[in-house]
């Protein structure tokens, strides 16, 4: 795991959330409370967005379906089964930093047609 620096601490008011591209993955920021909070920028059911979508209340909504997300925790209201990653954070210097796995290798775009081939569900696979 590798510590990022993602954005000032200034840039990130309370019930704000930001979109950033750390380490080539979509981030989404958000400060409730005081306490700055990361969690994975992309809707694990179709890959939209979620900073498109309204956050309110500590949830973002996808606005894809609608499907809602604490910012906290990244849990799917309504279903445990179902959360984004979230990544710690902390403030260092005037920085919000982010930690993040190491990226892993992506499939090539062979792999990614073969599995489509066979019926294997390559949403996660394939960027909007």
């Amino acid at each position: 795991m590798t510590w990022h620096r993602a954005i000032f601490s200034s840039e990130l008011t309370e019930g704000k959330s930001l979109a950033r591209i750390i380490d080539a993955r979509q981030v989404l920021l958000s400060r409730i409370s005081g306490v700055a909070h990361a969690v994975s920028n992309v809707c694990p059911h179709n890959g939209f967005l979620l900073s498109e979508g309204v956050s309110r209340a500590g949830c973002i909504t996808c606005p894809g379906h609608f499907w809602r997300f604490d910012l906290i925790t990244g849990q799917k209201q309504g279903d445990s089964r179902t959360h984004l990653s979230v990544y710690p954070t902390h403030e260092n210097e005037g920085w919000i930093e982010v930690e993040l796995p190491e990226a892993v290798a992506t499939k090539s775009l062979r792999e990614i047609l073969l599995a489509s081939a066979r019926g294997d569900d390559v949403s996660k696979d394939v960027a909007r």
